[in-house]
């Protein structure tokens, strides 16, 4: 651990100063992800389901956080790194080894809560918006408060023992109870505090419930109907912005497709860099399409195969999973920028 935390300071230094190798890179890129996988491990029991929903495993989602730390600005700068070179006590050159690789494990514990929070908005919009409505309740509730343990973020009683030495208890049992009073017309106040009365009445399980369970809880209360739910469409169109708006904007989106190929792909050994240049370019051709609004119909075969001679077979089996999910990145960046901008 020594030689890694020596190691994250070198590696920060040359970073920020534009020298760092790409031998050194990569293996920064390694050590990140390490450490943020480590922290998603830690709370396993809390993100099972979401990572099943989302096909994904935790190297995975740890090289999806980390994509973020070292995602670069339009002048090929690191934001977020800078930002949290700044944000130490000390300079990087004189801060104690133990206090460096502490603040940032905690710059990369925040960066992976944010993109855990996104997932979770992507895979349930309406547990989303319900997280945030209890979230935003539990910082002024006289019933609970908000913690962290092995489960991720639990929600946790006041004025009472939260019992944690005892077994879970039975989500069924405890739905079942919860619905008997809690109504749709109730604040999320009001149910929080009908809550804290049926965790404090009874003595043989905990009565702190994992964050994710409540939003569980009160879903149930409040039945959606998800197919009558408005939803945010990835569609997007760029009429009425100009030709500096729209190069601006692809530009910015080019960036981070190409932050994506590298993190996601190319350090993680699943392409080589031939592979890598063949999927950017084929992706820089489609967004100069989408900005010229020529044809919507033409294929992520047609532009990959611009740029590197293969058969369908070898796209089904070696491009077609990675073009495709580099689609989704572009349609969802294209369509937050507009939402930005709006």
């Amino acid at each position: 651990m020594k030689i890694c935390i020596e190691y994250l300071r070198t590696y920060l230094q040359s970073l920020l100063k534009g020298s760092i190798s790409e031998t050194d890179l990569s293996r920064f890129i390694q050590l990140s992800r390490s450490i943020v996988q480590s922290y998603l491990g830690y709370i396993r029991a809390s993100i099972t389901n979401l990572c099943l929903q989302q096909g994904l495993t935790l190297t995975d989602l740890a090289y999806d956080c980390i994509a973020e730390a070292f995602a670069r600005d339009e002048e090929r700068r690191f934001p977020l790194l800078e930002n949290f070179r700044n944000s130490l006590n000390t300079d990087l050159e004189t801060i104690p080894e133990n206090e460096l690789f502490l603040a940032y494990k905690s710059f990369l514990k925040r960066i992976a809560d944010a993109q855990l929070a996104r997932l979770y908005a992507q895979s349930d919009p309406n547990g989303a918006k319900i997280h945030r409505n209890i979230r935003d309740s539990l910082k002024q509730s006289i019933h609970f408060c908000l913690n962290k343990d092995f489960r991720g973020y639990v929600v946790s009683p006041k004025g009472v023992d939260p019992l944690d030495h005892l077994e879970t208890f039975s989500i069924e049992e405890l739905e079942r109870e919860f619905l008997s009073c809690a109504k749709p017309h109730h604040s999320t106040p009001e149910m929080l505090g009908i809550l804290h009365t049926i965790l404090g009445a009874q003595t043989s399980y905990r009565r702190s419930l994992p964050l994710t369970d409540v939003v569980q809880l009160f879903k149930k209360v409040y039945q959606f109907d998800y197919a009558q739910l408005k939803h945010v469409d990835h569609e997007f169109s760029i009429d009425g912005l100009s030709e500096f708006e729209i190069d601006r904007m692809r530009s910015q989106v080019e960036l981070a497709l190409k932050e994506k190929i590298l993190l996601t792909y190319l350090a993680r050994g699943k392409v080589d860099r031939k592979q890598a240049e063949a999927m950017f370019c084929a992706m820089q051709d489609m967004l100069v399409d989408w900005c010229e609004m020529k044809d919507a119909e033409t294929s992520l075969l047609h532009y990959i195969r611009q740029h590197v001679d293969i058969t369908e077979d070898v796209y089904e089996t070696q491009y077609r999973a990675k073009m495709e999910y580099l689609l989704k990145i572009a349609r969802e960046e294209f369509a937050a920028r507009l939402m930005r901008d709006v």
